[in-house]
């Protein structure tokens, strides 16, 4: 029997169109962030183009519905349809519901295939010797594994598997169980929904989103390139976006003056991280009481493309100075209050210094 090797991308997840509506970044990054994501889209097609693909595989949310214009949609078909040499193959997900998003293209190009049922279906590609099942999301939730028992798979065929879902089993993001769609006999699992690239079967992976969203997803984002056939496999992780995420986590400590602090908080950054990426400083310790933070974070800010931080120094008092100045308030009956307690303890420190610098803010706002 000929053997068939074939070569396809694997994607999902790109979120196009989202405003980025729950991010801590303002408006500004998040224009410059919904333009990119559209890049990083064509980008992903121009690399199956030059890798001479096969099949690009969409794993669901591919639009954000609620933020996505018509214009938007029409942008990205456009881009599609002019693939004519792959097949492209979309199973919507649940933040880009079949009915919403993807009715009025369905059958509409001869190289894009969409899943048009929330019940398993396939499409076959005989020049390819391959059968791509799946399904499309129709509703915001699923409490339950999609019902494979229809499903018969044609062992001389490629067999592959495309689905939007969950593998924690009491989600509602269509729960499944991995282990036994892996045991049916699939040649390739091809999942979207989570957002970090990841394997959970011998044969089933997350790409993870091509474009980070947030602060919470960290690292390296791309797509999956994967050849295979009926005994061969293997795959290559492809990093396709334009900005990381990047969280520092910065120890200060009271001997330390200005120039210290910017050097601390921007060791080991690269010049090509500070203007291309996305950066939150997350900022402990404690410091001179003279320190002015947000003078050196606004200084330090000019050099990064996007910086954020979360203050959480302690200044550094002359305890018995302020106790002697402020005998007769509630600032100096707060000290003799924590001095009951064990101050050369971490934590008993930071409370009382901590406490003390919300007393001195109150008093004068």
């Amino acid at each position: 029997m000929e053997e068939f090797m074939i070569k396809f991308v694997h994607t999902a997840d790109l979120h196009l169109g989202s405003v980025f509506e729950k991010a801590s970044f303002g408006n500004a990054a998040a224009k410059i962030r919904r333009d990119e994501m559209f890049k990083t889209f064509e980008h992903i097609v121009e690399l199956a183009i030059s890798l001479k693909k096969d099949f690009i595989l969409i794993c669901g949310d591919l639009f954000e519905e609620k933020y996505c214009t018509t214009f938007d949609i029409h942008r990205v078909f456009d881009v599609l349809k002019q693939v004519k040499n792959i097949q492209v193959i979309i199973a919507a997900g649940n933040h880009d519901l079949l009915s919403n998003t993807y009715r009025q293209y369905i059958g509409k190009y001869p190289n894009v295939h969409i899943f048009s049922s929330d019940k398993i279906e396939k499409k076959e590609f005989a020049e390819h010797n391959t059968v791509v099942y799946g399904l499309s999301w129709d509703k915001s939730a699923y409490f339950s594994e999609p019902d494979f028992s229809n499903v018969e798979l044609d062992q001389s065929k490629i067999n592959i598997l495309m689905l939007h879902a969950d593998t924690v089993t009491n989600s509602t993001y269509m729960p499944i169980n991995i282990n036994k769609i892996s045991a049916l006999g699939f040649d390739y699992i091809a999942l979207g929904h989570i957002h970090q690239a990841q394997q959970v079967a011998p044969r089933a992976y997350y790409p993870g989103c091509p474009e980070a969203l947030d602060f919470k997803e960290l690292g390296a984002h791309g797509i999956y390139c994967i050849s295979l056939d009926k005994t061969a496999f293997s795959t290559e992780f492809v990093k396709t976006a334009n900005r990381e995420f990047v969280v520092h986590h910065v120890e200060l400590t009271p001997d330390m003056g200005y120039i210290d602090i910017i050097r601390e908080i921007t060791a080991d950054i690269s010049h090509d991280s500070m203007t291309k990426d996305m950066h939150r400083f997350e900022i402990t310790g404690m410091l001179d009481a003279s320190i002015n933070m947000v003078e050196i974070m606004d200084q330090v800010r000019q050099t990064f493309f996007y910086l954020e931080y979360k203050d959480n120094t302690v200044p550094d008092f002359d305890i018995q100075k302020l106790k002697e100045e402020n005998r007769d308030n509630i600032i100096g009956r707060f000290i003799t209050k924590m001095e009951a307690f064990d101050l050369q303890d971490e934590t008993n420190k930071k409370a009382l210094f901590k406490g003390i610098s919300v007393l001195l803010d109150d008093r004068s706002s």
